[in-house]
């Protein structure tokens, strides 16, 4: 599966390496229990809100690191 920041969130944490990667940029996000409601919303969408101005400005960085994943 091709992973992005276009991607949802629950497919990203479905994949190990796309769950690396939100650690690598938000560590303990994966294992914040809040993540369950955001499953649905694209990871762009996700550093869309205020909450995530600090990891968005890393936005095109993680989606590189996403879409490395998918090789």
């Amino acid at each position: 599966m091709a992973l992005s920041v276009d991607s949802k969130v629950k497919d990203i944490m479905r994949s190990p390496e796309g769950k690396a990667v939100m650690e690598k940029w938000a560590p303990g996000s994966t294992s914040n229990p809040s993540m369950r409601l955001v499953g649905a919303l694209t990871y762009r969408k996700l550093l869309s809100y205020p909450e995530s101005a600090e990891v968005a400005v890393h936005l095109e960085e993680i989606d590189a690191d996403l879409r490395a994943c998918s090789r």
